[in-house]
């Protein structure tokens, strides 16, 4: 059987899962899968005859992996107290291991052709509960208590990484109306580890911190005070992350304060320190003080008495 090509091709889909190729095949062709990890025997090769364009049987060969799910964001931690975690995320999901089913079931995929088309929001979808709903989310998020930005907007996450694709770099938005219609970028202070959104780490949890734009101002969300960020990796069946909501409502600077018992102790020793540096009066001092005041009360004092008078010329007014 002829096979036409420009080069020598050589497409082979391992039991592992990888695919090597080399070179370009001008259609028609017949392509060749060696279904084992031995030198496959001619017997065992199955033809797929007609193949239109070799990215469409790059795309099926890549499809079980392009739904796998390998980095999620599930928690955040807010200044106020109160923490959160990452739209999607399932409480009962296992953390010790790297298999798909059920480690990565809900982690998001978020891709920007998918949410371009309609087929994922903003904040994507994940494998165990499809398209994640933001404004169920919103909802859950906000009765359950908003975790706050700092006071120097940085907002700190927990990345857990699955296996080895859900490594950083990450990148990070808010969008400020957490409609999720557009997120300004944020710097990103304290990145996963990973290069090319790879790296050795399995089953294992990352700090991502990232800072809000200056005079960002949280103002969706049912109460209008949030923020919905989101972070994403660059990995090739992903990208992979999450959204999470937070707010930056930071109570005014002259807030009245509850004051500790800790501090109304030291209050009171500063106070009582204070005055033990002030000399004790003694009895005799007392009463030398009182006796002199006594007596400058009782002392007679000369008044000139000013009284109306009939004389009249040049001795009027004058003491008589």
């Amino acid at each position: 059987m002829s096979i036409e090509k420009r080069q020598t091709n050589v497409l082979s889909a391992h039991a592992s899962g990888t695919c090597e190729v080399s070179h370009s095949i001008k259609q028609p062709f017949t392509l060749f899968l060696f279904l084992s990890t031995q030198r496959p025997h001619p017997s065992t090769h199955l033809l797929i005859h007609h193949v239109p364009k070799l990215s469409t049987a790059l795309l099926i060969l890549t499809a079980a992996a392009s739904v796998s799910a390998h980095g999620a964001l599930v928690a955040v931690t807010g200044s106020n107290g109160v923490n959160g975690q990452g739209f999607g995320v399932v409480d009962s999901t296992p953390r010790d291991g790297t298999r798909r089913n059920p480690f990565q079931t809900d982690t998001s995929i978020i891709r920007d052709k998918e949410i371009a088309s309609g087929d994922a929001g903003p904040c994507g979808r994940t494998l165990a509960g499809g398209v994640n709903d933001m404004g169920a989310q919103m909802e859950a998020a906000a009765s359950a208590g908003l975790p706050s930005a700092a006071e120097d907007g940085t907002v700190t996450m927990t990345i857990h990484q699955v296996n080895g694709d859900g490594a950083g770099p990450y990148e990070c938005g808010v969008s400020a109306d957490a409609s999720g219609k557009s997120f300004a970028a944020m710097k990103v202070v304290t990145n996963v580890p990973g290069e090319n959104s790879r790296s050795n780490a399995k089953a294992q949890d990352f700090a991502l911190v990232a800072q809000m734009p200056a005079g960002t101002t949280c103002t969706g969300g049912p109460n209008g005070d949030a923020c919905v960020v989101r972070c994403r990796n660059a990995a090739r069946a992903g990208p992979f992350g999450g959204c999470t909501a937070v707010t930056n409502a930071q109570p005014a600077a002259n807030a009245k304060r509850e004051v500790t018992v800790a501090e109304a102790e030291a209050a009171l020793a500063e106070d009582l320190e204070r005055r033990s540096g002030v000399p004790e009066v003694t009895v005799a001092e007392a009463e030398a003080a009182l006796a002199e005041d006594l007596e400058r009360r009782s002392a007679p004092v000369n008044k000139k008495r000013y009284l109306k008078t009939r004389v009249a010329g040049a001795r009027a007014g004058e003491w008589i």
